[in-house]
């Protein structure tokens, strides 16, 4: 029986009441030991190079790269690359069979088409006693590939609805749960207030993240990227009916922003932050773009909830995240892991989850299930992380495909022309379909 939203928070806190963190990432001296590194900094004078994404998390986390080098004699370079561009750059880097980069953070469903550069860590994790159980099982799932762990889950998200609690009050409605109360809310607010009534990303060119919120119309309908032989489902009649709801907001109802047909992730966030749609779906970083420095709106004005349900009150929810790998062409893999391990630590990421003194380093991201209870982080994030963890709770990560990026390509694409286009939905999925059995097949993701 699933847990409801009390029994589980309530689970949840008393397995981590026990837990505490010995000191702030700022607290002065701290034993090493209490982040599972070296003793008597072994890799002194190591220089250490990691590939990020241009996120505030990481901004967050370079702040503080003089206490790796207090702790552990290590000098840490962050690379920034554009999230867009991160996955050519590091299949070029392996490809050519380069050793720059040490420490490489890569988007979960491209773990097993990147698998072979990776470094495995499953020896390090025992050897070191790191505690991989303290993160959700979506995340654990998702740092891994046939058995093997990859990386560790530094960056997080999970999936919400966002919607403005003083447009909502207006129209005399609560918190959409469905996709219906959604169109019903969109229609009201558009009616009352102007403002089109909810922000979705059909565009691509963005690593595929207009699939996002296609997974979670297409698991609540029963329906799913493949079968359990790795053949192509998303053509069936759960597929078809799931994916023309998904488009329907913006081409039947209407109630998407007109934008949202050329729209990427951060064009939906903004959106809303700048007062131009009243709710969007997405992951939860967007909650910092749009209060505080970094957006328009008031905590008062942004209310959150769980992704919405399509039929019978299933939840198709998404869970993602980027591990922090070590790459198997490192001249350095023990002091990269020893930074890997600083990186993960649970003060560094209750500190850049709770600073909010600069836009371009305040973010919210956490991934340990302790830092997603944790007093201080909610405090400082209006109680996000609460409503986080439910949608973690039960969420999947997408299938893990060595073929993926080549699914993924078509996929945003079709989502994009159809979006555009008004096709015909089954004839381009069952065309993609095609395309994709052929794929999986030479991949070995098909079995027999």
């Amino acid at each position: 029986m699933p847990l409801t939203r009390h029994r589980f928070l309530r689970a949840a806190a008393a397995l981590t009441a026990g837990s505490s963190f010995t000191r702030g990432a700022d607290a002065g001296a701290v034993d090493p030991a209490v982040y599972k590194l070296r003793p008597g900094k072994p890799f002194a004078g190591t220089k250490i190079t990691a590939m990020l994404p241009n996120a505030a998390q990481y901004r967050g986390q370079a702040k503080h790269l003089g206490e790796l080098e207090a702790l552990t004699g290590i000098k840490a370079t962050f690379s920034w690359v554009p999230y867009a561009q991160l996955l050519d750059k590091i299949t070029v880097e392996a490809v050519s069979g380069s050793s720059t980069y040490d420490l490489v953070t890569y988007q979960d469903s491209w773990g097993p088409s990147l698998s072979n550069y990776m470094e495995p860590i499953d020896g390090w994790i025992a050897r070191d006693k790191f505690d991989f159980d303290s993160y959700p099982q979506v995340f654990r799932k998702a740092s891994a590939f046939r058995g093997v762990t990859y990386g560790l889950p530094v960056r997080g998200q999970a999936q919400l609805l966002f919607y403005r609690k003083d447009l909502l009050r207006q129209v005399g409605m609560p918190p959409p749960q469905t996709w219906d109360d959604v169109i019903a809310v969109s229609r009201a607010v558009q009616n009352r207030a102007g403002i089109y009534g909810i922000a979705m990303d059909y565009g691509k060119g963005n690593g595929a993240q207009n699939l996002f919120s296609w997974f979670s119309f297409l698991w609540s309908n029963g329906g799913d990227l493949v079968d359990e032989s790795g053949r192509a489902r998303f053509n069936d009649a759960a597929g078809v009916e799931a994916t023309q709801a998904y488009l329907d907001l913006l081409l039947k109802y209407k109630v998407a922003n007109p934008g949202s047909v050329q729209f990427q992730e951060g064009d939906k966030i903004n959106s809303m932050a700048q007062g131009k749609s009243a709710m969007v779906s997405g992951w939860w970083w967007g909650y910092s773009f749009m209060i505080g420095a970094n957006g328009r709106l008031t905590k008062d004005q942004v209310g959150f909830t769980q992704i919405p349900s399509f039929r019978d009150g299933r939840r198709g929810r998404l869970g993602n995240c980027m591990p922090v790998s070590v790459s198997r062409l490192s001249k350095n893999k023990e002091a990269a892991w020893e930074c890997l391990k600083w990186m993960a630590n649970p003060d560094l990421e209750i500190a850049t989850a709770t600073d909010k003194s600069e836009a371009a380093s305040s973010d919210m991201i956490v991934t340990r299930t302790a830092s997603f209870l944790d007093e201080r982080v909610n405090l400082a994030n209006n109680g996000i992380h609460r409503e986080g963890l439910l949608s973690i709770q039960n969420a999947r990560p997408i299938p893990q495909l060595r073929a993926w990026p080549h699914i993924s390509a078509l996929l945003e694409s079709a989502i994009s022309d159809l979006a555009a286009n008004r096709r015909p939905v089954k004839p381009v999925l069952d065309d993609i379909a095609v395309h994709v059995d052929r794929i999986t097949r030479k991949s070995g993701d098909r079995k027999a």
